[in-house]
């Protein structure tokens, strides 16, 4: 029995890899049928691969959720890393205060009945204030050159930020300048928002519908005064017949103004020209 088994396995291998064989064969002509029209490239890790909508869009979500992921990851961080510096600024704070009433604290005593008293103690005591001094002073301008470092960082990130809301703003409003923000401050100070509120300002959603508000407006004014003019009646001089070509023939009080001053210059023009008997 078993060398009947033995004797058999081979074959069975064989039928096996024929039936695998057979199924790839299918598989690899379903997908060499298949229509590709549709299919797209899509890059991952820096390699390009040839991709179904159905895949690429599942991709593209995947990489939407992992880049949204790692902002929010980084925003984290950030905030993290501010509130610790705000911590240790507020710990050096209190630091530097204490070091202040220690000092003081020195200060108020009687160092001449100190001394007459314990000599020795005095001596100790006039150490430790100059060991104050100095460590205040040390941590005096550390502090401050944090405080000027983090404002220099500040005003470089602002900037950066402007520039980078400028930019955006020239690609996403037709005629961006520096001529035009100032308008629309302008605008916007009629409205009670003040130059230090625009300075904070970075976000080009919010200038363009700064932008939009005063278009809006600046047409409506355009357009009211338009039909103000439309519905003003036109000025035309009356007829003189006591003047020469007041009542010239072919002037109507019904023309308009630049047609009757032209025709009543031609007619003026001919009455001087004419003989004088």
């Amino acid at each position: 029995m078993t060398d009947e088994i033995l004797e058999g396995a081979p074959e069975a291998e064989v039928e096996v890899e024929a039936e695998v064989e057979a199924e790839a064969e299918t598989e690899t002509e379903a997908v060499e049928g298949d229509d590709r029209s549709d299919w797209s490239e899509i890059e991952v890790d820096g390699e390009v691969w040839l991709a179904p909508p159905v895949l690429k869009s599942a991709f593209l979500r995947q990489a939407d959720y992992t880049r949204k992921t790692q902002e929010l990851a980084e925003r984290r961080r950030a905030a993290e890393a501010e509130h610790e510096a705000a911590g240790a600024h507020i710990a050096d704070r209190a630091r530097l205060h204490l070091l202040d009433e220690q000092a003081q604290a020195l200060d108020g005593l009687d160092w001449p009945a100190l001394e007459a008293a314990d000599p020795e103690r005095a001596r100790a005591l006039r150490e430790r204030r100059r060991g104050l001094a100095e460590t205040r002073e040390r941590l005096a301008f550390d502090l401050a050159r944090r405080e000027h470092e983090t404002r220099l960082a500040n005003e470089a990130a602002e900037a950066e930020a402007v520039l980078a809301t400028g930019r955006a703003l020239s690609e996403q409003i037709e005629g961006w300048s520096p001529a035009l923000a100032a308008q629309l401050a302008d605008y916007a100070r009629e409205f009670g928002v003040e130059a230090d509120e625009l300075r904070q300002i970075n976000d080009p959603r919010l200038w363009r519908i700064l932008h939009r508000a005063h278009l809006g407006e600046t047409l409506a004014r355009r357009l009211a005064e338009a039909d103000r003019r439309a519905a003003r009646p036109a000025v035309r001089p009356a007829a003189d017949p006591g003047r020469p070509g007041g009542g010239a023939p072919g002037l109507d009080d019904r023309m308009e103004t630049a047609d009757w001053m032209r025709r009543r210059n031609a007619a003026t023009l001919r009455e001087h020209r004419r003989p004088r008997r």
